[in-house]
């Protein structure tokens, strides 16, 4: 049967609009590759594919979020249909959890007891999971977005496309409430203790906040993704300082001591940087083959040292 001519202008004109998209998207990258190269920083590129054993006709989506549990396992959140599945270290299946409860996968993060908590873009949820998928804790209401309220000692929490989540040496939650542009902390019991930041440039505010990071001493890192920064605070929400100068950066992880290590999607580069917030290494660069990235999103280090990368248009995960 013939598609009426109304259909037929409305598929040409989305797919013009999508090879729009993917025009402007290479020519952003090839500008900005050349851009982040006389920023300075050691090249590298000695990255390899990481071979993750499936189950028959199963395969990987966009793969967004990684992380290692205490035991080794590596945790796989991806836009596929089994979106969270667990591995070996050696990249033997192990097990899939969460089945029926994602809808856009997006953060992930493990906490030293092995929780495993995922935040999800469509379903505005942070859940906490145990290592077998049992939930522990809902942060957010399924499919409702908003600002949410504290009232009277009647809370109702609710995010816009959740981003990420982190926690802090006395448990405390954090979110990155992505499509609100701010930054919201829980208790160890999901109790509502504050929220800072709005949309813009200036210092404490955000375009995007996209990934959380803590350290040891309870400073807080926000990657800034849209504005091109990294911002610090400490716990209760007061601007420490800001990283600038280092590309587009999505996901941050820490590397070791001296270092932390940042995926930027858009150069299809994994940065290296110091706690100078100086770029040390870029390793990589966009492209399909071993050590090039189509929109490195996810990010973990293992007990080696190795950076793990997860990328959203090759729908694979790579090592260095």
């Amino acid at each position: 049967m013939a598609l009426p001519t109304s259909e037929i202008k409305l598929m040409n004109t989305k797919y013009y609009s999508k090879f729009l998209q993917y025009f402007f998207l290479m020519m952003f990258i090839a500008i900005t590759q050349n851009s982040l190269a006389a920023q300075g920083g050691k090249q590298q590129q000695d990255a390899k594919h990481v071979d993750l054993t499936l189950p028959k006709d199963w395969y990987l989506g966009e793969v967004t979020g990684l992380e290692f549990l205490p035991n080794g396992d590596l945790v796989v959140f991806n836009r596929g249909l089994h979106p969270l599945l667990i591995f070996s270290a050696t990249g033997q299946f192990k097990r899939e959890i969460g089945l029926g409860l994602f809808a856009v996968p997006h953060g992930l993060f493990v906490d030293s007891q092995g929780s495993i908590w995922t935040t999800d873009q469509q379903t505005h949820q942070v859940l906490k999971l145990n290592p077998e998928g049992n939930i522990e804790l809902i942060l957010g209401r399924k499919d409702f977005k908003g600002l949410g309220w504290f009232e009277n000692g009647y809370q109702v929490n609710l995010f816009t496309s959740p981003s990420d989540v982190a926690l802090d040496s006395k448990g405390n939650i954090y979110v990155a409430d992505g499509g609100n542009f701010r930054i919201v902390k829980f208790d160890q019991y999901g109790k509502l203790v504050k929220a800072w930041g709005e949309k813009g440039e200036l210092p404490g505010q955000f375009n995007f906040p996209h990934s959380l990071y803590i350290d040891a001493d309870d400073t807080l890192y926000v990657t800034d993704r849209q504005n091109a920064r990294i911002q610090l605070f400490d716990t209760e929400g007061e601007f420490l300082k800001q990283w600038k100068d280092i590309g587009f950066p999505y996901e941050i992880e820490r590397l070791n001591a001296n270092s932390l290590v940042i995926s930027d999607a858009r150069s299809g580069e994994i940065n290296k940087i110091d706690f100078n917030g100086q770029v040390t290494e870029r390793l990589g660069k966009w492209g399909k083959r071993e050590s090039e990235f189509g929109f490195p999103h996810g990010l973990a280090v293992n007990h080696k040292g190795e950076i793990y990368v997860g990328e959203l248009l090759n729908w694979r995960v790579q090592k260095f």
